[in-house]
């Protein structure tokens, strides 16, 4: 396969397939959208995207990609409970897949999911379009300068005002609700930028308000093998949105905000305007082109599937703790990729 010749369908017309489509229109360069899919009630919104986007075919059951021959990969954008029940039989089938974040629910899915990718030579990477923000991006790379290890706070809350959508209805379909809808950045980045295992989790959550049977505030607090520790705080309640991240270690600071603005030691290193990505982003972009290059090159792609697999495991650690009301020790198999 060369460039130009990657042959995408987009599974899953909801909120979020806007900003993919998006993303695939804008890596022409690399690769055709040949369909947007979705289920029989979603009929118009399924063409009504294809036709935006220029799509080849709007199809309306998940088979139809499945069982197609013109098609090298997928982006799924399908409620969080039946990602592993429509990817694994997507890899079988010879597609390569971009999973919208969380990879899956839990653990045990997502092993199934890597090892149906390993048997039939797929890429399985996940949406973790957080990463791909130049601001984050720049404090990866220079996160070493604070030396370690260090303490990382993270604050990431947006208002729902009610059900975006039915399924978030389901503490089980979401994985919990803040820590199934959120929780994948927070935890993701946290463990990206600190680099090291998480040994240990603990987490408080609570329902403030009765749409959902989900937790819509939580606080998380992960150790890790180097001595880090990481704390997030979610809430689904923020009336004035915020996604503030503070980096601290023993030779200097860094402040992250909105994954897009960055300051090291008080001083300005990445500006970027911040708006709503939903309907599109550059980091979307980014994202796609790290997926569509590591298929053309046959490379393992950043937030493959092995590397976000111990970001599930935090959250089902989470969960397992604020059941509990005790910490959750992480074994080794759990904390690495």
């Amino acid at each position: 396969m060369t460039a130009g010749e990657l042959r995408v369908a987009l599974v899953g017309p909801g909120r979020i397939a806007t900003a993919h489509l998006e993303a695939i229109a804008a890596a022409a360069d690399l690769a055709t959208l040949v369909s947007v899919a979705g289920l029989p009630h979603e009929r118009a919104r399924t063409e009504e995207l294809a036709t935006r986007y220029g799509a080849e075919r709007a199809d309306h059951d998940a088979a139809a990609v499945l069982d197609a021959d013109d098609i090298d990969a997928v982006v799924l954008t399908v409620p969080n409970h039946v990602h592993a029940t429509l990817a694994a039989p997507l890899l079988a089938s010879g597609k390569h897949l971009l999973v919208e974040k969380p990879l899956a629910t839990t653990v045990a899915d997502i092993d199934l999911m890597i090892d149906a990718a390993e048997r039939h030579d797929r890429i399985l990477m996940a949406a973790q379009c957080r990463r791909f923000f130049r601001g984050a991006q720049v404090a990866k790379e220079r996160l070493v300068e604070l030396g370690g290890p260090v303490s990382l706070v993270q604050l990431l809350g947006v208002y729902a005002d009610g059900l975006a959508t039915d399924w978030w209805r389901s503490a089980a379909d979401v994985g919990g609700l803040a820590l199934g809808l959120n929780g994948p950045h927070v935890v993701d980045t946290m463990l990206w930028l600190v680099g090291a295992p998480p040994t240990r989790v603990y987490a408080r959550t609570r329902r403030l308000r009765e749409h959902w049977e989900g937790e819509d505030e939580a606080v998380v607090v992960v150790d890790f093998a180097d001595g880090s520790l990481g704390t997030g705080y979610l809430s689904l309640n923020a009336r004035q949105p915020f996604n503030d991240r503070w980096i601290h270690g023993p030779a200097g600071s860094m402040r992250l905000a909105d994954d897009r603005n960055l300051w090291i030691g008080g001083e300005p290193v990445v500006q970027e305007e911040v708006r709503p990505y939903l309907h599109g982003d550059p980091s979307f972009e980014r994202q796609f082109r790290e997926f569509a290059d590591a298929v053309i090159t046959k490379r393992e792609p950043q937030a493959s599937a092995r590397e976000v697999r111990p970001v599930t495991a935090v959250l089902e650690a989470a969960l397992a703790s604020q059941r509990t009301g005790g910490p959750v020790e992480l074994r080794s198999e759990e904390a690495t990729a």
